[in-house]
């Protein structure tokens, strides 16, 4: 009961002080209240992982057997390496596959209440001018943008400025693509020339240096042919409001 009480007290906290502070105003603050919120949710962790471990073996296993069935799934991730690794076999001179690594990262708070789009993540390897992909489950979750000490900022799908390279269904119709809403996309400066239609899938192309190409994005559901190009609204893939853990794929020096 008396840990229940302590968890809703810092739950509490940390929302109000999320609430009044922002990454742009308050940046050390920012910083500040991550590190206590990293090593509050390591502290929970170890505290029901002891509880699993004594108390609730059934349940740890069960949790831990579900938990192995998301690995087998998120797996799929490294499909988005597949597509890369065809790409450059084609080129003159190739001669071995790129190494790559996989790096967790977690999600720690909201960056700018009541913006959800916009969060704190665990990452601090992130160098300035920096932008690295945020996948889920190999699909696009967002960017990440911005250093914030041994943390960073992400903006996920929806939000208005999370933008990257794309290509567009069989034909690899290149564009870019930009947060609009809470649950769509938009890909801007399509050729007018280009077949794009209703139901043509999108994945990243690679080309922007800030993700591997391959990784899906969505699916189009409207397409706007203007004067001098194409727009193509797509319903993303990933439009979570519960961001927890996510990869950002590296390539390793």
């Amino acid at each position: 009961m008396r840990r229940f009480a302590l968890l809703i007290v810092a739950a509490i906290l940390i929302a109000a002080l999320s609430v009044k502070f922002n990454v742009t105003s308050a940046t050390p603050f920012i910083e500040f209240t991550a590190a206590i919120k990293s090593y509050y949710l390591a502290a929970v962790q170890r505290i029901d992982e002891w509880l699993d471990a004594h108390f609730n073996q059934a349940e740890a296993i069960e949790r831990l057997r579900e938990e192995n069935e998301r690995l087998k799934e998120d797996r799929v991730v490294l499909s988005a390496f597949a597509a890369e690794i065809i790409n450059l076999s084609k080129l003159k001179g190739y001669e071995a596959p790129p190494k790559f690594r996989v790096k967790t990262v977690r999600a720690l708070s909201y960056a700018e209440l009541p913006n959800m789009r916009k969060i704190i993540i665990d990452y601090g390897d992130l160098k300035p001018t920096e932008i690295k992909g945020l996948i889920y489950n190999n699909e696009a979750a967002g960017i990440v943008v911005a250093s914030i000490g041994g943390y960073a900022k992400a903006l996920l799908n929806g939000d208005v400025e999370c933008s990257y390279a794309v290509y567009i269904g069989e034909e690899k119709t290149p564009g870019i693509a930009m947060g609009k809403s809470d649950n769509e996309m938009i890909v801007r400066y399509i050729p007018a020339w280009m077949n794009v239609k209703e139901g043509d899938e999108v994945v990243t192309n690679g080309l922007d240096g800030i993700f591997f190409a391959g990784v899906k994005v969505g699916k189009v559901v409207k397409v706007n042919r203007l004067n001098a190009y194409i727009e193509a609204i797509i319903k993303p893939y990933y439009s979570a409001f519960n961001p927890d853990y996510f990869y950002i794929v590296e390539s390793s020096d």
